[in-house]
């Protein structure tokens, strides 16, 4: 039997009516859920990033957990250029800031003492109105949405990219601090075997020889090679690395000759936005002054035994190039491309994120 065609207009009309409603509702519940996926992206977003500035200001001081808190607040901007989410018309709220010793936790928003807090937990969170999702049996009118992220400063037993061509000898290998004290002038690059006289020595070296001889002139490789321009390039640029990290007991590579380096650390110290300060706490600037070097053991073995932080200042090395460079220690914990020192008691960290 045939079914004439203005039935079949009609049967399609009735399908359409009593389909309808579950389309706008399928079509409108995407919406919802979309809005959700959106907003959770844009958190985890600031989250992540706000952890991360946040853990590059934990020094191990007080003063570094509220830096730390007041970073996380408004993220890795100022509050004028906070990350926002609802595609940047809404601040974000956070729920959480804590800090921990370990990336799994305790976690305290307002540690007892700051020493090896290390790490950072920040969360964020939004409410988003909800329209069709509403249709649902106990859906609120309202979504909490948040996200999670954990930054710290990871221990790093190795150093490839980001190093310096010098290497400072220690004057007590067995000591955290290598014998430096902090605040005090040491020896990034030694000056031509027989000119090693004071006052031809740097201040916190009058009293010690480098066990290398002649051939220690401090500067070393860290894949630049033993050209004149690769060393200029290495301590500028610091674009080189050695395609075997250095990891404590690795022998340094002294390069031999009498390079000249100051035009290139006199380069490094003008691009500094800072060319004043003399200490870490009052220290402000980008970071060109800071070197992070491997320091030796002071023999002519030449192997490491740590990490040192160091500040070059205006008059580092001299234009005559028969004396020492000279650098101020600051720390036995370097960060990574920071210009802070750790929150640990000692060692090579890097920030990144564990969650």
């Amino acid at each position: 039997m045939k079914i004439a065609p203005n039935t079949q207009r009609g049967f399609s009309l009735i399908t359409v009516a009593i389909l309808l409603p579950a389309i706008i509702a399928g079509t409108g519940i995407s919406v919802d859920l979309g809005r959700i996926y959106v907003t959770k992206t844009e958190l985890q977003q600031y989250a992540d990033a706000a952890a991360i500035a946040a853990a590059f200001e934990l020094d191990g001081t007080s003063a570094g957990i509220t830096d730390a808190y007041n970073k996380a607040l408004v993220g890795p901007g100022t509050t004028a250029t906070r990350n926002r989410w609802n595609f940047d018309t809404s601040n974000v709220t956070l729920g959480a800031v804590q800090f921990a010793q370990l990336p799994v936790g305790p976690w305290f928003a307002n540690p007892l003492t700051a020493a090896n807090y290390r790490f950072v937990r920040v969360v964020a969170t939004a409410n988003i109105p909800i329209y069709f999702l509403r249709i649902l049996p106990g859906t609120d009118s309202t979504r909490t949405v948040d996200a999670t992220a954990i930054a710290g400063q990871g221990l790093e037993n190795q150093l490839g990219p980001g190093m310096a061509p010098f290497s400072p000898d220690a004057q007590n290998p067995t000591d955290p601090n290598f014998g430096y004290s902090i605040g005090e002038e040491y020896t990034l690059k030694w000056a031509p075997d027989g000119l090693r006289q004071p006052p031809k020595r740097c201040a916190g070296d009058r009293t010690f020889l480098p066990g290398g001889g002649g051939s220690d002139r401090g500067y070393i490789d860290v894949g630049q090679g033993s050209g004149q321009s690769g060393l200029y390039d290495a301590i500028v640029n610091g674009g080189y690395h050695l395609a075997t990290p250095l990891v404590i007991g690795s022998p340094v590579q002294h390069v031999g000759g009498n390079k000249h380096v100051q035009p290139a650390m006199t380069m490094r110290y003008q691009q500094d936005t800072d060319p004043y300060s003399m200490t870490q706490a009052t220290y402000f600037g980008n970071g060109r002054r800071m070197m992070v070097v491997p320091v030796n053991n002071g023999l002519a073995s030449g192997l490491v035994v740590g990490f040192g932080l160091f500040l070059i200042t205006e008059d580092s090395c001299d234009t005559s190039n028969v004396k020492p460079c000279c650098g101020v220690y600051l720390s036995n914990s370097p960060v990574l491309y920071s210009d802070k020192k750790g929150a640990g008691s000692g060692g090579l960290y890097r920030v990144k994120l564990f969650f």
